[in-house]
């Protein structure tokens, strides 16, 4: 396990990226059922400002419709080894029903305090387990429970060579030459098929080969829309 420095100067958070296509239809499902459109390519790709992206315990957000995707984060070390992390997209919902992409703009993102070479891991890489539990918004002053939110095997999602392929494909001429690219790996269903507003996550990525685990949690400060 390592804490030294990520090296990257673009980001690419990658939408609907799961092997199995059912599972990203019921993806496409749940966020179309809060107003989002359905997507135009599969997978899709959304830019996320690199000064979006931090190791924090507390993010800011107006209004309370806002929810974390657990995903891993993929980016290299300041050697060039291809490192990975427990990480969550953070997106405003509202704001996806108008631009999924602009939303992707508007919220942090979450990433994990320390990172797994991928090397170390590349032979059972479709064993790594991801789990997010979640506390929703409070209800009339009320503090709610923490409850599962998703969970899953990265055999779900596409590996880490294909995902770097594809970002580079669609995007590529938008990626300044030499940039040092990290990316969002797309996420996994959520429990029961329902969007859930939060107030804090819980994020793990669990190495059962090895027999270890990336841990982080955050809260989420919600301002009031004052429009």
């Amino acid at each position: 396990m390592e804490c030294a420095n990520l090296s990257f100067d673009a980001c690419v958070a990658v939408g609907y990226a799961g092997r199995d296509q059912a599972a990203v239809r019921a993806h496409i499902e749940e966020l179309r059922a809060i107003g989002v459109p359905v997507p135009s390519m599969i997978p899709s790709m959304y830019w996320v400002a690199p000064d979006l992206v931090s190791c924090t315990k507390e993010i800011s957000a107006v209004g309370d419709r806002t929810s974390g995707e657990i995903e891993v984060f993929l980016a290299r070390d300041e050697v060039g080894n291809m490192c990975v992390t427990v990480a969550s997209d953070h997106t405003d919902r509202q704001l996806e029903t108008v631009s999924v992409a602009k939303a992707k703009q508007i919220c942090s993102k979450v990433i994990g305090p320390c990172f797994w070479n991928v090397s170390e891991i590349r032979d059972h890489w479709d064993a790594l387990e991801l789990t997010c539990s979640v506390r929703p918004v409070a209800q009339q002053g009320k503090k709610q429970a923490w409850i599962p939110y998703q969970q899953g095997a990265l055999v779900r999602l596409l590996p880490p060579e294909k995902l770097f392929e594809l970002a580079q494909e669609r995007t590529g001429s938008d990626v300044p030459t030499g940039a040092r690219l990290a990316l969002f790996s797309g996420t996994l269903p959520v429990i029961g098929g329902e969007i859930v507003y939060g107030e804090a996550f819980s994020l793990e990525l669990r190495d059962p080969v090895l027999g270890r685990c990336i841990r982080h949690e955050y809260s989420v400060r919600i301002l009031p829309d004052r429009n």
